[in-house]
């Protein structure tokens, strides 16, 4: 099987961004005997730079597994230019798409949608069959964040939405609520199939003799308590009332550590001292590889997100990463991610865009005893094993594209013998 995955913003885990289709492609690749191509973007969102010639030579690939780098516009901020940058992604991969051998699938990722109705095009070009997996409910998140207004393009985007939804052979949604989304919409549930986002459970194991050493990068006393956030640092991420929770954390041996980067940190850095905030700190992205190391040096994991209907369903990469080392979870995300913490007691609910609530939770997580602490810990990989094992998704995954393109070939034997 020949497949093609396209995500703009696809990243090696050697990158600080979202790695999810190098470690599917590596997987399918190495264990599925699959010839694999990646189509991404050369710039990356997180860091607003391109991918150096190091960088690239560094990703660790499998037999059968293949990159094509495709130039888009340069960005700093979320402005036009940031979709100029979507545009010139899709327009460059759909010429050079032209030109290259035809797949016997192709995977499109969102976000954004334009990624999609370009691989649609290509493939319809080329007689393959379109898998669409929504990681972004586009144009309603768009939508939800008051970030779209204008009627025509809302009715543009919505009109390309489900034309997607329509014309892909199946539908791979990494949540519930996009599922039961996805189906108010009239689109049939075996169409759409579910593959939440995971780790590489052999990517990484525990080390406690580096955890000390991972607290002084971070500029904190190695008995002190770390609250970590990890991810973009957007408007969506609603981090201002992490920033703002530090002010109610009276002890000074509590902490708060943000790793990563997006559009929203300056404003964040600034607020942190404006406030006169001591015990927040800001850090540099690091790549997947090496944020398990900082997560485990802390003592507990934050999710954040913008108090709106649309994160109802979110299921961020953050709910797997902390499982996977064994942190108790601080989610200040109703919905289906509560319900997940609190269903698998990995740790607690924390009430949404409230600072003093989020410090008054990373209190009680400070309280929590050794047995606690390792009862969560078990909880966490035995959730990971269930549901958020990479290596199992991934073979699921590859299983529901083996049979649609197997039921794709029966219906066209049938044709012909009609």
């Amino acid at each position: 099987m020949r497949i093609w995955l396209v995500n703009h913003y696809a990243v090696p885990p050697n990158i600080a961004g979202i790695t999810r289709h190098f470690e599917l492609a590596k997987e399918w690749a190495g264990e599925e005997d699959t010839q694999v191509t990646i189509w991404a973007s050369s710039f990356t969102h997180p860091r607003r730079q391109f991918i150096s010639k190091e960088e690239k030579d560094a990703i660790d690939f499998a037999d059968g597994m293949e990159v094509n780098w495709i130039w888009s516009f340069p960005h700093k901020k979320n402005d036009v230019w940031r979709i100029v940058n979507m545009l010139s992604f899709c327009i460059l991969f759909f010429f050079r798409a032209l030109f290259t051998k035809r797949p016997d699938v192709i995977v499109a990722s969102s976000p954004h949608i334009f990624t999609g109705f370009f691989a649609w095009m290509v493939a319809a070009i080329k007689g393959c069959p379109l898998v669409f997996e929504v990681r972004d409910l586009w144009p309603d998140t768009l939508i939800k964040m008051g970030g779209l207004k204008n009627p025509s393009a809302v009715r543009f985007l919505t009109w390309m939405e489900n034309l997607l939804y329509r014309k892909a052979e199946r539908i791979i949604v990494l949540t519930e609520y996009q599922r039961k989304f996805i189906m108010k919409r009239g689109f049939p549930e075996e169409k759409i199939k579910l593959i939440p986002n995971g780790v590489v459970v052999k990517s990484w194991s525990p080390n406690p003799s580096e955890r000390d050493n991972y607290k002084r990068k971070m500029g904190i006393p190695v008995d002190d308590f770390i609250a970590i956030y990890t991810g973009a640092h957007g408007p969506a991420n609603a981090l201002h009332h992490v920033v703002k929770a530090g002010k109610y954390l009276e002890d000074k041996k509590t902490h708060i550590v943000l790793i990563g980067d997006g559009p929203e940190k300056e404003k964040l850095i600034k607020l942190k001292q404006e406030k006169g905030i001591e015990n927040v700190h800001f850090l540099d992205p690091v790549p997947k590889s090496e944020i398990f190391n900082y997560t485990y040096a802390a003592d507990c994991g934050i999710i954040c997100l913008s108090d709106n209907e649309i994160f109802r369903g979110a299921r961020p990469n953050k709910l797997f990463d902390y499982s996977f080392v064994g942190k108790p979870i601080i989610t200040m995300v109703d919905g289906e991610l509560r319900e997940i913490v609190e269903k698998n007691h990995l740790g607690i609910f924390s009430e949404p865009e409230n600072p003093k609530a989020l410090a008054e939770s990373i209190k009680k997580v400070k309280k929590f005893s050794a047995d606690q602490l390792k009862e969560i810990a078990k909880n966490g990989r035995d959730y990971i094993d269930r549901e958020g094992d990479r290596k199992k998704l991934a073979h699921k995954y590859h299983g529901i594209l083996k049979e649609m393109l197997k039921e794709r070939e029966l219906k066209k034997t049938a044709n012909l013998a009609g």
